[in-house]
């Protein structure tokens, strides 16, 4: 499998989902929808929502039937991304290699724009339970999943215990693990879980995708903490260094350190697999450019 051929096709079958699912820019009110596309559409990796595919296809499923439940995680991971840049978070000029959207923009519309994504992400959970009569427990349980990923236990208790201890130079490692592992891997496992579960998948095979997805999590936020420290902007696609004075894997414990954690947390990911019967091939192959991206 030429893995980076595959990731750009399945790349281009969700931004083409997206493109279709997102309001139209000519659709009053104009601004906002401007904003949530050029939030949501302006590149990137599109990880998240091939994780949703891909984990739908190693439980024997036809990985379209949940680009909608993909589409609504890439919404939640954008709106993330929108207000994590704000001058209040942190206060990043670029993404994507673009203006951030509160710069391209206003303030006022980033935010706004972004808690529609969330909303819009709900609302396409619920079409895609529609769309494969997923029945009202497992579409109740599918919307669980992603709110408790974006709620005080997952991203934003990880964005706020990140912020509290910024500049914090004896954080203990049990609290460096908490902000990662709800800041960045709780989407991730979020992402694993929820087209299987509209599918029908119970919880002997979705524990192995929550492990996998979890320590594939850890293992990419630490390779972003490594680009940050020793990317380049132009390749990133961000301004890089804004680290250097925050509480990452890299700054509490060395380079050297932080990747061999990330290769331990990829392997981890692979023994995951291992439970499942099917097949993981792909899963395997996103773990493994996780740890070798470059951007």
């Amino acid at each position: 499998m030429d893995v980076l051929y595959v990731l750009e096709e399945e790349k281009a079958i969700v931004e083409q989902a997206l493109a279709r699912c997102l309001p139209a820019s000519d659709v009053h009110p104009r601004r906002i929808h401007e904003a949530i596309r050029y939030a949501t559409l302006g590149g990137g990796k599109r990880l998240r929502p091939i994780i949703v595919r891909a984990a739908a296809g190693a439980l024997g499923h036809d990985p379209d039937l949940v680009t909608k439940a993909a589409c609504a995680v890439e919404c939640v991971h954008c709106s993330s991304l929108v207000l994590d840049d704000l001058p209040s978070m942190d206060d990043a000029p670029t993404r994507r290699g673009r203006p951030s959207t509160h710069r391209q923009f206003d303030v006022a519309t980033a935010i706004l724009a972004a808690h529609d994504l969330l909303m819009h992400a709900v609302g396409l959970v619920v079409e895609n339970g529609i769309d494969v009569a997923s029945g009202q427990r497992a579409l109740a349980k599918a919307i669980r999943e992603l709110s408790a990923a974006v709620g005080a236990g997952g991203m934003v208790g990880g964005q706020h215990v990140d912020l509290e201890v910024a500049g914090d130079s004896a954080v203990d490692p049990e609290t460096l693990e908490y902000i990662q592992s709800r800041k960045t891997a709780s989407l991730f496992v979020a992402a694993a879980r929820g087209g299987a579960i509209l599918l029908g998948a119970d919880e002997a095979r979705l524990e192995p995708l929550s492990d996998y997805a979890r320590c594939l999590g850890l293992a990419y936020q630490i390779v972003d903490d490594l680009l940050d420290a020793e990317g380049d902007p132009e390749t990133v696609g961000k301004e890089t260094g804004k680290d250097a004075g925050r509480i990452t894997f890299v700054t509490v414990h060395g380079s050297a350190t932080a990747k061999d954690a990330a290769a331990g947390f990829v392997r981890t990911a692979h023994e995951a697999l291992d439970r499942l019967d099917g097949e993981t091939r792909m899963l395997r192959e996103i773990a493994d450019f996780c740890l070798s991206r470059s951007h």
